[in-house]
């Protein structure tokens, strides 16, 4: 079998607004944890020996990280697009699922547990995605590697310093120099005599959250915490929206819930501020 390299697995997912066509990420990492729940099984027979049972379904959890990118194949927004950050964004936020491939093998069923995504100046927005698929691949076909590749992606990925920003002068200073964002999501799976798989699969808590580091902050909050909104847009060099226009957003209904601030000579002060919005 020969050696499989980073540059040649593949991730992808399927575009809903062009039948036939993918998201693919540029993904700098992947991790999948497949396991089986077994429990030990001992009996009171003589001369028996334990062994281990089925006590659940296989358990499989993908994570993948990678650049934000809107870069389309060959420039034409009908064929393949590397912005898998948009396709999580629109397909899977919600009760919604999708099939991944990596590496040619297709892991079917694929709910979003957690995304975050990481904005500094100089430096390409990073996303970090969780799934767990309730229908992975089984036997002995293992990944393989597939020829893949696209040139003129640089200009495509999301700079910090290209970010536009609004909402924040409400409660720290407006000179930012980190921001992160994540999204978390609860679920229930529900499971039916004669499927394998689940059967139902139930959203049960959603929640925002952004964590802004600044040079200073106006005022501190009391124990109700504050209302905040904020929105920031990555973009590309071009000025291009990489995700739609107050995608990565708290609205009126956030809370400034942790504030924090550091000084230590020579360094100037530091605070950051923690918003919270509780989605469902």
């Amino acid at each position: 079998m020969p050696a499989i390299r980073y540059e040649n697995v593949p991730v992808s997912m399927p575009r809903l607004d062009a039948a036939g066509k993918k998201y693919l990420a540029p993904a700098n990492s992947v991790s999948i944890a497949h396991g089986a729940k077994l429990n030990p099984y001992r009996t009171f027979a003589a001369n028996s020996l334990p062994e281990m049972r089925i006590a659940g379904s296989t358990d499989t959890k993908i994570t993948i990280a990678f650049p934000m990118c809107n870069k389309f194949a060959s420039d034409n927004a009908s064929f393949d697009s590397y912005n898998f950050g948009s396709g999580v964004f629109a397909n899977l936020t919600g009760t919604g699922n999708a099939d991944i491939t990596i590496g040619g093998r297709i892991f079917s069923g694929c709910y979003l547990d957690q995304l975050s995504i990481d904005i500094a100046p100089f430096q390409a927005a990073a996303m970090s995605t969780s799934f767990t698929c309730t229908n992975p691949p089984t036997g002995l076909a293992m990944i393989s590697g597939q020829a893949t590749g696209e040139s003129g992606m640089n200009s495509k990925f999301a700079y910090g310093h290209f970010a536009a920003i609004s909402g924040a002068d409400n409660y720290s200073d407006n000179i930012h120099s980190s921001i992160s964002f994540s999204l978390d999501l609860k679920r229930s799976y529900s499971y039916a005599i004669s499927k394998r798989n689940s059967h139902r699969v139930f959203l049960d808590e959603a929640s925002k959250q952004l964590q802004i580091k600044s040079t200073n902050i106006k005022t501190f909050i009391n124990e109700s915490g504050a209302n905040s909104s904020f929105s920031i847009d990555l973009k590309n060099e071009s000025g291009q929206l990489i995700l739609p226009s107050g995608t990565l957003s708290v609205s009126s209904r956030g809370r400034l819930t942790a504030q924090n601030l550091t000084v230590s000579p020579p360094n100037i002060l530091t605070a950051d501020v923690t918003i919270d919005e509780i989605l469902i």
